[in-house]
């Protein structure tokens, strides 16, 4: 019996990520860094078991460390290992890839023998280089099934749900600027406030840059996203 009350409170980012995981079995935290995810998603009931891999011995400490304090290690396994590596193909139903570069992120899902190493869909949440694993899964025919954005502390997250590829591409809404893939095409299509907010953010960046350095790819940044904040008050 546990003895122990203490609740994981999520901030914006995991939240969002627990929302998108809801119904889950069996959930692998990959890069799972503290472990506040994997224990989150057993300690709500949104997962019924989470496996929480890291590269980094210490990393994987810290969340064994936090399992232990929270009783969970009955329904949280640790596991130490790159990427998808010390997850067994078609072992989980759904991945987390939380807090890493998008770049990274594209690696770890390209290595795996079957898309999304068997599971049926996974949780993204880039922390830069969003457009080289958005670009990834679009060029692959991963569907989008879900994308937002969130507010925490002040800055922007995007976190987008993606599911095992179809066979045709996902169609673009209309407005959205051809091969741009820094921002969620979804959360466009729904009008998603935040997005136009951190598009806007984006927008003021890449103006400043130019007045320094005249750059082709900054313009073209810089009419993307003018294009998308026209269909702001949509």
């Amino acid at each position: 019996m546990r003895t122990n009350n203490l609740q994981i409170h999520p901030r914006a980012r995991l939240e969002c990520a627990l929302e998108m995981l809801d119904g889950a079995k069996l959930v692998a935290d990959v890069g799972c860094d503290h472990g506040r995810l994997a224990c989150a998603l057993v300690q709500r009931g949104v997962a019924s078991r989470c496996i929480a891999t890291d590269v980094s011995g210490p990393s994987l400490k810290k969340a064994e460390r936090l399992i232990r304090h929270l009783e969970l290690e009955d329904r949280v396994e640790t596991r130490l290992g790159d990427g998808l590596e010390p997850i067994a193909e078609g072992e989980t139903d759904a991945l987390a890839i939380l807090g890493m570069g998008g770049t990274l992120m594209a690696r770890i899902l390209g290595a795996a023998n079957t898309p999304l190493n068997g599971a049926e869909r996974c949780v993204l949440q880039p922390m830069r280089a969003a457009e080289d694993i958005r670009s990834w899964l679009y060029e692959r025919n991963y569907p989008v099934l879900d994308d937002r954005v969130v507010r925490e502390a002040g800055r922007y997250y995007q976190v987008f749900l993606v599911g095992r590829p179809v066979e045709e591409k996902q169609a673009l809404p209309q407005g959205w600027p051809d091969g741009y893939f820094s921002l969620g095409y979804t959360a466009f299509q729904k009008r998603d406030p935040l997005l136009f907010e951190l598009a806007e953010q984006m927008l003021c960046t890449t103006r400043r840059k130019l007045i320094s350095q005249r750059s082709a790819v900054l313009e073209r940044q810089a009419d993307d996203l003018a294009c998308i904040l026209a269909y702001r008050e949509e």
